[in-house]
């Protein structure tokens, strides 16, 4: 497995953008992604800076905005591609993470959560966990502990998600530890036996992440958010 993939991605539109009768300028096929610039004429050449189509190759790419397209990608393909990589790296000791890029309304928390009914990459991957976990268990090769945080960064602020809001939530220091290397001190560490108790805590702290409206997204996600999944296997 390559230590880093990337992909890019084309989430369903919004609302505002089907009442604005908005055009897809992104086309995809294969690992290929090309945009079109439609102010500028058909056919224009010279300054490559103003070249009509620019063409982009990434790991995947992604078209996602049209479940009747034939080159739609699903949340379940998503997880194939990417979080079953995420799953085997933990099982096999090594850290993994999956990290989403994008301005304001682009979809990462459609990508990394998803919506009802339609799950995205982390409940995917920590249902897999879990699964994984009872396959192992009931073989009776190992035993596991598994814990949960979840936090934003906000204002430049660090804000623990999780804790009750009679509790200390903002302004959490990050540490360096001399082994481990980076971490939240004070950070609140969730025991969870199964993938339900995941989901109430994401549940929970997707409900206390700082939301307001934007231009391009009514209910956008105004912070960065990293949710971790700590779990100890004992051969």
């Amino acid at each position: 497995m390559a230590s880093v993939k990337v992909a890019v991605r084309v989430r369903p539109m919004n609302r505002r953008e089907k009442d604005l009768e908005a055009k897809f300028i992104i086309e995809m096929e294969g690992k290929k992604t090309t945009i079109t610039n439609i102010k500028l004429p058909d056919g224009i050449t010279g300054d490559s800076s103003r070249d009509r189509t620019k063409v982009f190759t990434y790991d995947f790419s992604y078209f996602s905005a049209d479940c009747k397209n034939s080159n739609y990608v699903s949340q379940e393909r998503v997880f194939r591609d990417l979080g079953t990589d995420v799953l085997k790296s933990a099982f096999e000791g090594y850290n993994a993470c999956v990290f989403a890029y994008g301005q304001t309304g682009s979809g990462k928390s459609y990508t990394m959560m998803g919506n009802t009914g339609d799950s995205g990459l982390i409940p995917r991957i920590c249902e897999g966990l879990f699964s994984k976990i009872a396959d192992v268990t009931r073989k009776g090769d190992a035993s596991f502990r598994t814990e949960v945080s979840y936090l934003e960064i906000y204002n430049e602020r660090v804000r623990d998600l999780l804790r009750r809001k009679s509790s200390k939530t903002f302004n959490l220091r990050v540490r360096e530890h001399p082994k481990e290397g980076p971490y939240v001190e004070d950070l609140s560490k969730h025991l969870v036996q199964n993938y339900r108790d995941v989901e109430e805590l994401m549940d929970a702290g997707n409900i206390n992440r700082t939301t307001a409206a934007t231009g391009m997204n009514d209910v956008s996600s105004r912070s960065h958010a990293i949710f971790t999944i700590n779990f100890t296997q004992v051969l």
